[in-house]
């Protein structure tokens, strides 16, 4: 039996269950704005992977439905962070797949142990060796999506408000050793080692090391989120000489990907 979703349905009960937050809390709407952005992002992905109009559904109702503990996670802590909260993404798929809210948005199930398996791993740093290769192109394609917008957010929210932190830390704190060698050697940061303000920052910004598919490359090069990004500059000297160098690396990754960064 093909699986089959009714967008509408989905939007809509979308719409009804962010309304129980308060929209005009900036935290709120952002996670909104963002859940619309990764959803189409998945289309955009899936389109450019041919996939089949189920594949296509299954790839954008895990877009929908990502984030959707990220309202959770603000009414019981007062911030986004997980470090100092709870795995956002567990959240999401715990709220949908253990406490049956996935029944508000289809009647099908018949693909929900992979939709949960893809909303949960949707932030590891690194995707486990033991997917098949279908949840593993579920996996990216959502993965991608959210990097995509991630890096969009970066630019048209202020950094202050994304990661708790004051303005003036982000132009004026160090790079750690070990963020700055995993930017060099053009990989994901790894959470576990960000210290600082601008090593958050800079996790954002290596997010395009961890794209899978050449439309990714191409959708943030037609942003040029990115671009903005890379133009940090920082008032710490030590900062600003690192963040030169981060930089030519990640132009120098994306160019060798096709895509003018």
């Amino acid at each position: 039996m093909a699986f089959k979703i009714d967008r509408e349905r989905v939007k809509a009960e979308f719409a009804a269950y962010v309304a129980n937050y308060d929209a005009s809390d900036s935290k709120v709407s952002l996670k909104i704005i963002h859940t619309d952005h990764v959803a189409a992002m998945c289309d955009a992905v899936s389109d450019s992977l041919h996939l089949s109009d189920e594949d296509r559904d299954t790839a954008w109702l895990s877009g929908m439905l990502h984030d959707i503990g990220r309202f959770e996670q603000l009414r019981r802590y007062g911030t986004f962070f997980d470090r100092k909260s709870v795995n956002h993404a567990a959240l999401s798929a715990d709220l949908l797949f253990r406490d049956g809210l996935i029944d508000r948005f289809t009647e099908d199930h018949s693909r929900d142990a992979l939709i949960e398996k893809v909303i949960r791993l949707h932030n590891v740093f690194r995707l486990p060796d033991v997917l098949t290769e279908r949840e593993k192109m579920f996996c990216d394609i959502l993965r991608d999506a959210d990097k995509i917008d991630i890096i969009r957010v970066n630019r048209e929210t202020p950094m202050s408000e994304i990661y708790d932190l004051p303005e003036e830390a982000f132009y004026t704190t160090p790079i750690s050793d070990r963020v700055y060698e995993d930017a060099l050697n053009k990989t994901n940061v790894n959470r576990e080692n960000s210290r600082t303000a601008v090593d958050y920052l800079i996790g954002h910004i290596c997010f395009v090391f961890g794209l899978v598919y050449p439309e990714s490359f191409r959708q943030v090069s037609r942003q040029g989120y990115l671009d903005q990004m890379l133009a940090f500059e920082s008032k710490n000297p030590e900062t600003a000489e690192r963040f030169r160098k981060i930089r030519e690396a990640v132009q120098e990754y994306v160019a060798a990907r096709g895509a003018d960064c």
